[in-house]
């Protein structure tokens, strides 16, 4: 199957590109100037019930959409417990 430069460049996907874009842009500017939220959502037991309700909502809307924020969840999640052992230089 050979996809066209008019196939890539299309509407649908220009628009799921920019919506992209524009969710990490938006992602980056709440994780510096509130990054406490995060902080409470992936390290309190209510912040993990809420993300776990907010997929289950959108698993009832959308399995696709589930998976994927799924997926965005576990790698924040996984940002948000990263530490520098700087020690062991």
């Amino acid at each position: 199957m050979a996809m066209s430069l008019e196939g890539i460049f299309s509407r649908k996907n220009l628009n799921l590109v920019v919506g992209l874009i524009a969710l990490l842009i938006v992602l980056w500017i709440v994780m510096f100037a509130v990054p406490s939220l995060f902080v409470n959502l992936f390290d309190t037991g209510l912040g993990n019930l809420i993300l776990l309700v907010f997929i289950f909502l959108a698993a009832m809307y959308n399995m696709n959409l589930a998976v994927g924020l799924a997926v965005v969840f576990m790698v924040l999640w996984r940002f948000s417990h990263m530490s520098i052992d700087t020690m062991g230089l």
